[in-house]
């Protein structure tokens, strides 16, 4: 087990850092109005990417039928399709997008981004069935070698370009990659499947997953759409430094989890194990979230000005913020996990629906000349009322218990509640050792998690089935 969590978090990490310090590198060489640019078309993407997912890799590992040759033939079908459509999508709004976010200049570049859905319509879905075997490998593989050549591109084409464009191109770079690596770790041929009745199973259980990326695009973006309308390209590009130091974490988190709890989860459906399972992986989602929010406020200050300088000092007071609202997410994930390993896949849509319903008072707030801060808080209270109501859902449809997640919530609010209100107040030594004995206390109050990690099974539970 702690080999495949270690190969899962490991990989991960490597590559969010990798994609990290591409956009640091990118922020630290071109402009604040000209990475505001770039941040526009990142937002692009995640739209289309967002809002179009049917959850094709899920289901390689959700699905009954993910090992047969047939069905992975079906989702690559229809991931073709997909990629196509999204490309066509793409070329079709490129003009109304450039006018809309004040950058005509730019057109050229919205068409050019189309090539990313399209070439990734393409890839080879084999790595993510080996994830059902516990084979983690070939999916680290797919998730390190394209970001570290969009890395090390970045200086050759900042000497070309220097501006918003060495972002595109970098961009291009590890969406090429992603192609090519897919189709090398693979063992089976590719092949695409157009079946109707496959397609109509796949849409079955990914139309509610695609409402819900549509509304996830609004639940991560909408706050920085919003910012994109009303405030300053370099208004912009300081949100969503913070944000991308925040958020990837956060995303790191929500994507190991996924691969590792999700397998075994739809496997102990049905068995003695399967209540205890589903409440360790809860436990660890808060665990981890809370973790997560104190790395923030020990080292997300010092580390954004060393790295970047006072170009972006103005960004500091936003991470702690941003991280409680990404940690309130990852509680959030294990939620959407539970749910997704019995099939429920609406309850996600009625959780982001939540969340995204505070975005017109954001957008009030603003309009009525609110700050940026104001937006993180009214984020805030979404995401909270979004987990309590995903929570309710994920336990209550699968009649199971909610008591041994009390004292750990508890704690955990108290714990984000220190980092914002008193974490700058207490210097950085006291800070640390309140955070550490805080988050000990929280670990001790899992009594499910702990006996999971005891058990050393990548089953979870097994001496007690």
């Amino acid at each position: 087990m702690f080999r495949s969590l270690g190969l899962i978090l490991s990989g991960n990490v490597a590559s969010a850092a990798l994609m990290m310090a591409r956009t640091l590198l990118v922020s630290r060489l071109i402009s604040l109005e000209d990475f505001g640019v770039g941040s526009i078309f990142l937002l692009t993407l995640a739209m289309i990417e967002m809002m179009t997912a049917l959850g094709l890799q899920q289901q390689m590992a959700q699905s009954a039928d993910g090992d047969s040759p047939s069905f992975q033939n079906g989702l690559q079908g229809f991931a073709a399709i997909r990629g196509i459509f999204c490309a066509g999508l793409l070329l079709l709004i490129a003009s109304p997008l450039a006018s809309f976010f004040g950058i005509p200049q730019a057109l050229w570049a919205f068409q050019l981004i189309a090539f990313v859905p399209l070439v990734l319509g393409f890839t080879h879905f084999d790595a993510h069935r080996f994830g059902r075997q516990m084979a983690f490998g070939p999916t680290v593989t797919l998730g390190l070698l394209p970001p570290a050549a969009s890395l090390l591109s970045v200086w050759p084409l900042y000497q070309l370009f220097g501006d918003y464009r060495v972002l595109l191109f970098s961009i291009l770079v590890q969406t090429a990659l992603s192609f090519i690596v897919s189709h090398g770790v693979a063992k089976r041929p590719y092949r695409l499947c157009f079946d109707r009745s496959a397609m109509q199973q796949s849409l079955r259980f990914g139309w509610p997953l695609m409402v819900s990326g549509a509304l996830l695009f609004l639940v991560f973006h909408g706050e920085r759409s919003i910012i994109a309308l009303r405030f300053s390209l370099e208004t912009l590009a300081l949100f969503s430094m913070a944000l991308s130091l925040t958020l990837t974490p956060a995303l790191v988190i929500s994507r190991s989890t996924m691969s590792f709890f999700l397998p075994q989860l739809s496997a102990a459906r049905g068995t003695r194990s399967y209540a205890g399972l589903v409440t360790a992986t809860l436990q660890a989602h808060i665990l981890m979230g809370c973790a997560m929010v104190v790395c923030v406020a020990l080292f997300g200050g010092p580390f954004l000005l060393t790295v970047l300088s006072e170009k972006y000092a103005a960004a500091i007071p936003l991470l702690v913020w941003l991280a409680t609202l990404y940690a309130v997410r990852v509680f959030a994930g294990g939620c959407a996990i539970v749910a997704l390993a019995a099939g429920h896949t609406k309850n996600e849509v009625i959780t982001n629906l939540v969340r995204v319903s505070l975005l017109p008072v954001a957008w009030l707030a603003v309009k009525d000349g609110g700050n940026v801060m104001i937006l993180v808080w009214i984020g805030i209270v979404g995401e909270a009322a979004g987990f309590g109501v995903g929570l309710s859902l994920a336990l209550g449809r699968q009649t199971l218990p909610l008591r041994p997640l009390i004292m750990p919530l508890a704690i955990a609010m108290l714990i984000l509640g220190t980092a914002v209100m008193v974490g700058n107040h207490l210097s950085w030594g006291a800070a640390a050792a309140l955070f550490s004995a805080s988050l000990a206390v929280l670990a001790l109050t899992m009594a499910e998690l702990m006996t999971y990690l005891r058990c050393n099974t990548a089953t979870g539970f097994m001496a007690e089935t």
